[in-house]
């Protein structure tokens, strides 16, 4: 039982600081010593999104938003950090590749031809942002 309740309470501390720790993780820069924090929110979030389509498409997010940073860090003079979130966007959006084809195995295997070709137009999107970031 006590372990039940502690898990309760945990459970509601967690929920309530999301949105009060998403909004403080929105505004860490890349140089500040705790953007540490920020790719544990990131990868604590993508933790827990369970659904391929959901988790990729939040991968593509954050590797859209690492290219954003990367971009200013350049412009700030600050090339190894850009260098840092280039390599991080490339990860994003490997790993967004990645799970978009273990859905479309899993949906072929299943017969959802509708939902494999959703996730193919998923991927060739992926892969044009993928030959983009080459260009970075």
């Amino acid at each position: 039982m006590k372990k039940i309740i502690v898990f309760i309470v945990l459970l509601g501390f967690i929920i309530g600081t999301n949105h009060v720790f998403a909004s403080f993780s929105d505004n860490i820069k890349p140089d500040s010593k705790l953007y540490f924090l920020k790719i544990w929110w990131e990868k604590i979030v993508l933790f827990f999104t369970f659904d391929a389509a959901k988790r990729a498409e939040k991968y593509q997010l954050y590797a859209e938003e690492k290219a954003k940073q990367a971009e200013k860090m350049v412009v700030d003079g600050k090339p190894a950090i850009a260098e840092k979130l280039k390599n991080i966007y490339e990860t994003y959006l490997n790993k967004a590749k990645d799970i978009l084809n273990k859905a479309i195995q899993k949906a072929v295997e299943k017969g959802k031809e509708e939902m494999k070709q959703r996730l193919e137009k998923m991927i060739e999107d992926l892969m044009n942002k993928i030959k983009e970031s080459i260009k970075l």
